[in-house]
């Protein structure tokens, strides 16, 4: 003859089904949020890869400008050379 279940252990069985029900649904919880951060993140790894390339060009771009430049002091020099040969030969300045 089969063995009656009491309610007690009725009891105890559903709890334990819902538990297990519940950290189910939980792991399904989490299992979605590290997707969404993985998406997160693929997002931004996209952005900072852009945003290195443009850093990339605009060091070439800087590089290229900075052969082209005279600096102040060197200007002021050569301008100060200029107008002494300008006195010795007598040549009258430009300016």
């Amino acid at each position: 003859m089969p063995k009656e279940t009491t309610n007690d252990e009725l009891a105890r069985m559903i709890a334990k089904g819902f538990e297990e029900t519940a950290s189910k649904v939980d792991l399904m919880a989490v299992k979605t949020d590290i997707n969404s951060l993985k998406s997160s993140i693929q997002h931004i790894d996209g952005r900072l890869d852009h945003l290195d390339a443009r850093m990339g060009r605009m060091e070439a771009d800087l590089d290229e400008l900075k052969g082209g430049i005279v600096y102040k002091f060197e200007f002021e020099d050569l301008m100060s050379r200029v107008k002494y040969l300008e006195t010795k030969l007598g040549v009258e300045s430009g300016k």
